[in-house]
């Protein structure tokens, strides 16, 4: 990485919006995320045991930029 790496892996916050199809989640709730981010591929995955992944990437683990801001927004 070239430039100043964003840490934190551990984020929460409040859900603002969501999408119409969304069913479990209701606009004020709070939530945590899963840092590891798993292949999905792999027969771990396959199996529900992601995280034994061997491809599985992490918030704050370079090169991939963690979460510690003060605002995030989501990705399309």
């Amino acid at each position: 990485m070239h430039e100043p790496m964003i840490m934190g892996h551990e984020a929460s916050g409040v859900v603002a919006k969501i999408g119409s199809k969304v069913k479990n989640l209701a606009v004020g709730d709070r939530v945590a995320i899963e840092p590891g981010v798993p292949c999905r591929y792999c027969e771990f995955c396959k199996t529900g045991r992601y995280h034994l992944c061997p491809d599985m990437r992490f918030c704050a683990t370079p090169p991939i930029h963690g979460n510690l801001a003060r605002i995030l927004q989501a990705r399309r």
